[in-house]
């Protein structure tokens, strides 16, 4: 039996609107991974998803990718990038990925650009220190 907590973590990832619920903690209940984040939800540049830094996440763009690609399924969405850039912003390097959603409906496909902001300056330049 699915309860009331479950449903309320399904549906935010379907509506990819995360609210009070902890992003890392929902990806490792749903889909058991655990990812090296804190931070925000990504929709913004201001709430971004920040990546801590650990020993193996200097290619963080693999992680990213992973990260979209949970949300796509637990949003019943397939996604492609369209285009990745790193900023700067506020003192922090932010790797801004831009996707093109699909959803499809009985009646009808729902295509939609969406970026997604992930904090990675705890993580850039790391893949030459080792």
């Amino acid at each position: 039996m699915i309860n009331n907590d479950d449903l309320k973590r399904k549906q935010a990832l379907i509506e990819g609107k995360f609210g009070n619920l902890n992003l890392r903690e929902l990806l490792k209940q749903d889909f058991e991974m655990d990812f090296p984040i804190t931070g925000g939800q990504g929709n913004s540049i201001d709430n971004p998803i920040v990546f801590e830094r650990t020993d193996s996440n200097y290619y963080y763009v693999g992680y990213e990718y992973s990260i979209l690609k949970c949300l796509g399924i637990g949003r019943r969405i397939t996604w492609k990038v369209i285009s990745q850039e790193l900023l700067k912003h506020n003192g922090k390097d932010i790797d801004k990925v831009k996707i093109e959603t699909t959803q499809t409906m009985p009646t009808q496909i729902i295509t939609q650009i969406e970026n997604y902001y992930f904090d990675v300056t705890q993580c850039v330049g790391r893949a030459f220190e080792k």
